[in-house]
């Protein structure tokens, strides 16, 4: 388990996000058959020039779930796309370096 520094500051194109209504965009999305279903999700982070967030998930310290939020309830489970990382140091070497060196 890794927690986030207190200190850390997100690269861009990623910034810090906290508000509550993405998680409530979040649940308005997901299908019954989404991995997320019934997971409970605090807002962190976002993607500035995508749809993109960064969720903790409450329930499972640790982890984090990168999801690209489509705006409309999806019947997928593939949809809205989402990505887990086992721990905040997985996330922000997978996504947000890259992301940040591509940006």
């Amino acid at each position: 388990m890794t927690t986030i520094p207190e200190d850390f500051t997100y690269l861009e194109p990623w910034e810090d996000e906290t508000s509550d209504r993405f998680a409530d965009e979040l649940y308005k999305e997901i299908s019954s058959e989404h991995i997320l279903f019934g997971v409970q999700v605090k807002t962190l982070a976002r993607r500035c020039d995508r749809d993109d967030f960064l969720f903790s998930l409450i329930e499972q310290p640790g982890t984090y779930g990168q999801v690209h939020l489509t705006w409309k309830h999806e019947e997928s489970a593939d949809w809205p796309k989402t990505l887990l990382f086992s721990s905040f140091e997985d996330w922000v070497n997978t996504s947000m370096l890259p992301d940040n060196r591509d940006y």
